[in-house]
């Protein structure tokens, strides 16, 4: 699909309760882009078309977009376009940077607490990007390290604040006959918040103000330091009361999470219960913790890398059928087959793959990403739907585009943005026999009859829905089957 005549979806990469977020290419520009399309119903609410809670994440959806073009921070999330579906209701969507860098949740998960440095280097622009805000009586309400995301500039993250879509904002659209009464009926109605990471005035319904985007930078804080969320609890609902009554809570949870001494005290007064007793300012907070620390904000966290694996393995990410959840590992085993490793891996539906890079370091040989679906056929039968993820997938003596399907066995070469050969991908079918699909493997680089094949079979029930993939002869070879 291509938006407003310049922006062609390529893949969908995320979605959440009340939006889903794609992959674009800006035509005119030359550039990859976000797309951020409002849902058509608001997941957990059941809510579509009239219902309130869809008015209310309608209204959100059209304030955040307002809210971003007014801010020009350099760390805030830059929205570049803004349109409307035709047909399907007319629903919302809005064009921003794209940024490739993951967000801070992933990145402390990953790596564990920070240093005081990066913390406080993220924290510094972070901060900043909600003073400017702030100028503009804009609350955000939703800060979280899920909505701190990252750009990969040079050898650093680069951190950007996004997601106003809950913010409080004093800017307004100038409203259709009729519109803004009944708008404000709607928000008055649906208070939205994160719960492990909303202020104690947002789980009372009392006033919100700056010092409620304090709170939460202080729980992003302690966030960075420890490697824990502070009310990551079983059932964070149990938590609420406890947060707005008073502070004892809050303190014991500091110190569980191993955060003591000054720190912790400018922690508390960031999250103090009462917002008049809080810090009041980002920029009074940030300072407070640089105080602390003894000025050590210079450095941005570098990168983090996935573990490599060797020339002759793949990295594979299974993807659930839950578009909520996080890629999780699928369940897999190895087998060898004359001297070639092959993966025999069960999926929900599709498997990303990623392509190492050669040992000699060529540009052109590997670091393709592609993701590969099991979609239904005509009966007992299945096809397979190939996406380049950072590339562009061509059959032989085809041209490149951005995804193909096929229903039989087949070779696609891996093209880069540049339109460089960077790598290759075939498919087996296979054949169906008494004891399941079977499909040949070729020898492999340390087998002692190069000349010789081997067998896997798949049994059932698995074999009625399995594909052969092989992304190079010295690379193992990839068996998906859908799970059951």
């Amino acid at each position: 699909m291509t938006l407003l005549d310049r922006y062609t979806i390529i893949d969908r990469i995320a979605a959440g309760g009340m939006a889903t977020i794609y992959r674009a290419t800006d035509e005119r520009l030359d550039r990859v882009v976000c797309v951020k399309l409002l849902r058509l119903v608001i997941e957990g609410s059941g809510s579509e078309g009239n219902g309130k809670v869809y008015q209310a994440s309608y209204a959100h959806f059209l304030k955040e977009a307002l809210a971003l073009s007014k801010l020009v921070h350099p760390n805030t999330l830059r929205i570049y376009d803004f349109g409307y579906l035709d047909g399907e209701g007319g629903r919302p969507f809005q064009i921003s940077e794209f940024l490739d860098g993951g967000n801070l949740e992933q990145h402390v998960r990953a790596r564990g607490p920070l240093k005081r440095s990066e913390a406080l280097a993220i924290l510094e622009r972070v901060c900043g990007a909600v003073v400017e805000a702030h100028s503009h009586q804009i609350i955000h309400r939703d800060i979280k390290p899920s909505n701190i995301l990252f750009s990969r500039v040079g050898g650093v993250l680069l951190p950007k604040l996004a997601d106003f879509g809950i913010a409080r904002t004093d800017l307004k659209k100038r409203p259709a006959p009729g519109e803004e009464d009944e708008d404000t009926e709607v928000l008055s109605m649906v208070p939205l918040f994160s719960p492990r990471w909303a202020a104690p005035e947002q789980l009372a319904g009392s006033e919100e103000g700056p010092a409620t985007d304090v709170y939460a930078l202080g729980l992003v804080a302690a966030f960075m330091l420890s490697g824990r969320a502070l009310f990551e609890v079983e059932d964070v609902r149990r938590t609420f009361t406890e947060r707005v009554r008073g502070d004892d809570f809050v303190a014991n949870r500091l110190t569980s999470v191993g955060l003591g001494g000054d720190a912790r005290d400018v922690l508390l007064a960031s999250l103090r219960a009462s917002p008049h007793m809080r810090i009041r300012t980002p920029t009074d907070f940030f300072e407070a913790l640089n105080r602390t620390f003894g000025g050590a904000r210079t450095s941005l966290p570098p990168p983090v890398e996935a573990p490599r694996a060797r020339y002759s393995s793949v990295t594979l990410d299974g993807l659930g059928t839950d578009p909520r959840a996080d890629s999780v590992t699928p369940a897999e085993h190895i087998v060898d087959v004359n001297g070639r490793r092959v993966r025999v891996v069960e999926i929900h539906e599709k498997i990303d793959i990623s392509e190492p890079v050669s040992p000699d370091g060529g540009s052109k040989t590997g670091g393709a990403r592609v993701r590969v679906t099991l979609l239904p056929g005509r009966g007992q039968t299945f096809r397979m739907h190939l996406k380049g993820l950072n590339c562009f997938v061509a059959k032989r003596g085809g041209a490149p585009t951005p995804a193909l399907v096929a229903d039989n066995d087949g070779h696609a070469d891996l093209f880069s943005m540049q339109r460089e050969r960077i790598g290759s991908v075939a498919w087996s079918f296979g054949e169906m026999t008494p004891a399941g699909r079977r499909f040949r493997v070729g020898p492999g680089p340390y087998a002692t009859n190069q000349g010789a094949d081997g067998d896997v079979t798949i049994p059932p029930p698995h074999d009625v829905c399995a594909l052969a993939l092989e992304v190079g002869p010295d690379r193992e070879a990839i068996v998906i089957c859908r799970k059951g």
